[in-house]
């Protein structure tokens, strides 16, 4: 006898076949969808026409009084709403709801597409915190304390949606891991645990599976296992976990996935509960004083419309460091040195760290009453002129250190003896070597912006300038526009402003072309300062003729030092090099000789130089362009910056653009940065191995 499968619309021949197909994984898979779609369905409404002029948040929070909310989708002209109980639902169906003298037409949802909800994508979930979304807000309001409170109102993400939505998917996964990890915990940290989150904010988790990760071999749990055992379980279970990226090889290694039923982006970890401790410590400096977390949403929001923060640019834990860096460092301070709140109570030690705080710590009165708009003025100008580029940030101890400090770990001070002890090796060390330096407040040997480029931080700076002027400008006004202007006035920064930092380091060739006698020498009466005075000396002839015979450039010298007001040096001999601590090597060409240049290529020859091997293929690809035809002539013209440095020895190159395009000079300096460098180096290892003198 025929039998017919209603749940997977499927016709079967014969009973057996019927009772065979109950108990397959297909037929269970859409069952599971049918009994999720279910669910939505009676959980959710369809509201359409919206009222004209009702904002997309304030909608949200009308709905709100019902019940509490787990996702909604906000179109042109109609709202899908989805309670996480039925009752709201049926309370709005069978009674007349009224927004502003107006009737709202209220129905169930109903499916054009079921397997499209079963494999909901985050896209989905309206964007309502864009600033179309939003905009009203600060045309209903007159005040800039109304508009900070409605703006707040509708993109913060409220403790009930915490509560009710991201908590909950804690809770679902300690449950759905207890077959493989009985003792597994998890537990929310970054925005959500804060209170800095965002309406459609992601969930960062961290799980403990209640057993030591170890990498040995012998260990029962190694990263590489824990990782196969989850996705193993997510896979199963893809009515719940969709869009599943393990990234194991990350230094925190994490599994990225999408939670169907709340429709949140997840991204879960097991290394350590190091973010637990760092979203608590912010989450107490939050609690210090009212004006704080509301500073450090409109600098968020305002990073977010500049698009200088998330993924590949300022993370957004970076920039509420760079906040509570600010707020250490105004006049007079709003916030002490982080570590004065762990001066006070037991230690507790993770990984050799102290995680812990004292909640209960009786902090000095706060006596700054800078206002808001005050303060965001402040933050702006303090980091208008920031250097980056030399100075780390350390909210640890409230103090801008160079990076220079940090390369002699014994001479930091006393009171970071705890980092001491740990960084006894380059890779235990702080990373000072990128551009952008911010220490943790609890992993102090840990850059929180190593992945934020100089770039980046030069669009920060950028608008940094504007936000400083838009906040003084609009002062005379009370601040009543200050929040419009502020997130619509981003301007494009200017691209001519490229400059590009090589730095060549002395290291073992700091005694290269000394004078065969120089132990011997007694008129040389500090050989300590002789090396180093040789050393830039060479440097400096080197990079000169890097640019001179390699890059086919004209250069002049220049001093760069304030009382020489940039004189023209005529004859340069290490008497100079040793009165000047900075040279402006001005150089102009015409040959683009940077590119192309495999069709140069020469014999390997031991000896010959970096240097002259690189002279050597800038000559022959010359001339194959002659022949070909291909010659490019282009107009280049920059100032290279000579800087030297100490401690250690080195010295910094620094390319700034002065009459090239823009685009040419981006072209040349990304394409030579690391090769000058390499050829410098190079050089002079060929020097020390042939005992040659420059």
């Amino acid at each position: 006898m025929a039998t017919y499968c209603e749940v997977c619309s499927l016709q079967l021949n014969n009973d057996y076949a019927f009772r065979t197909h109950l108990t397959g994984k297909k037929h269970l898979k859409n069952y599971q969808q049918k009994e999720f779609q279910k669910k939505i369905l009676e959980n959710s409404i369809f509201v359409s026409p919206i009222p004209r002029y009702f904002t997309a948040c304030k909608l949200i929070e009308f709905f709100l009084q019902f019940g509490s909310i787990d996702s909604y989708k906000i179109g042109a002209n109609y709202a899908i709403i989805t309670f996480n109980k039925r009752e709201p639902v049926n309370y709005l169906l069978n009674n007349p709801i009224w927004i502003n003298k107006t009737k709202l037409d209220i129905k169930r949802r109903t499916l054009n597409n079921p397997k499209k909800m079963c494999n909901a994508n985050p896209t989905e979930v309206a964007k309502v915190i864009d600033y179309d979304s939003i905009k009203t807000i600060f045309e209903e309001e007159t005040t800039f304390d109304n508009q900070l409170a409605a703006f707040l109102n509708a993109v913060l993400l409220s403790n009930a949606e915490v509560e009710t939505r991201y908590e909950n998917i804690c809770k679902s996964l300690s449950l759905i891991f207890a077959s493989v990890f009985p003792n597994c915990q998890t537990y929310r940290f970054g925005s959500t645990q804060t209170g800095l989150g965002f309406k459609e904010c992601d969930l960062d988790i961290y799980m403990d599976i209640g057993v030591p990760i170890c990498e040995s071999k012998n260990s029962p749990w190694t990263m590489r296992k824990v990782f196969k055992e989850v996705k193993s379980i997510m896979y199963k279970i893809n009515n719940v976990f969709t869009d599943i990226v393990p990234i194991l090889k990350a230094k925190t290694p994490i599994i990225k996935f999408y939670h169907v039923p709340t429709k949140i982006s997840c991204d879960i970890s097991f290394k350590n509960g190091f973010g637990i401790y760092n979203s608590d410590l912010i989450k107490h400096c939050l609690s210090l004083d009212m004006r704080l977390k509301p500073l450090m949403i409109l600098i968020k929001y305002w990073a977010r419309q500049c698009k200088i923060s998330g993924c590949g640019k300022i993370s957004n834990y970076a920039l509420i460091m760079l906040i509570i860096f600010y707020l250490q460092q105004a006049e007079p301070s709003i916030l002490p040195p982080l570590k004065e709140f762990q001066k006070t109570c037991v230690p507790k030690i993770v990984n050799g760290w102290q995680v812990n705080f004292d909640e209960n710590m009786v902090s000095p009165a706060i006596v700054n009453s800078n206002n808001i708009p005050q303060l965001l003025l402040g933050f702006f100008e303090y980091y208008i002129n920031f250097q980056f580029k030399t100075n780390v940030v350390c909210p640890w101890d409230g103090i801008s250190h160079t990076k220079e400090e940090f390369i002699e770990v014994d001479k930091l001070p006393n009171y970071m003896a705890r980092y001491k002890e740990i960084a006894i090796t380059e890779d235990l060390k702080l990373d000072i070597g990128k551009f952008v330096c911010i220490q943790d407040p609890i992993e102090l040997n840990r850059n929180v912006a190593a992945s934020t480029s100089q770039r980046t931080i030069t669009l920060f700076q950028e608008y940094c300038k504007v936000g400083a002027d838009l906040c003084t400008s609009e002062r005379v006004d009370n601040y009543k526009n200050l929040l419009e202007y502020l997130f619509t006035s981003v301007s494009k920064p200017n691209n001519d402003n490229i400059q590009i930092v090589i730095a060549i380091h002395a290291g073992p060739y700091l005694s290269i072309g000394l004078p065969d006698n120089f132990e011997e020498r007694e008129d040389i009466i500090n050989k300590e300062q002789y090396k180093r005075d040789n050393w830039y000396f060479i440097v400096f002839n080197l990079v000169k003729d890097i640019f001179e015979k390699v890059y086919k450039l004209k250069v002049e010298v220049l001093s760069a030092d304030k009382e020489a007001k940039q004189q023209k040096i005529e004859i340069l001999s290490d008497v100079h090099t040793k009165e000047h601590k900075q040279f402006l090597l001005h150089c102009v060409g015409t040959k683009c000789i940077w590119s192309n240049r495999k069709a140069g290529a020469v014999n390997p020859n031991p000896s010959m130089s970096a240097l002259d091997r690189e002279a050597s293929i800038s000559d022959n690809v010359l001339e194959e362009n002659r022949k070909r035809g291909r010659l490019r002539e282009v107009k280049l013209d920059f100032i290279c910056k000579f800087e030297k440095k100490e401690n250690p020895v080195h010295v910094q190159l620094e390319l700034i653009n002065k009459n090239s395009r823009a685009k040419l000079f981006k072209e040349f300096g990304y394409a030579v940065r690391d090769k000058i460098r390499r050829i410098a180096m190079n050089t002079l290892l060929h020097m020390l191995q042939h005992e040659k003198h420059y």
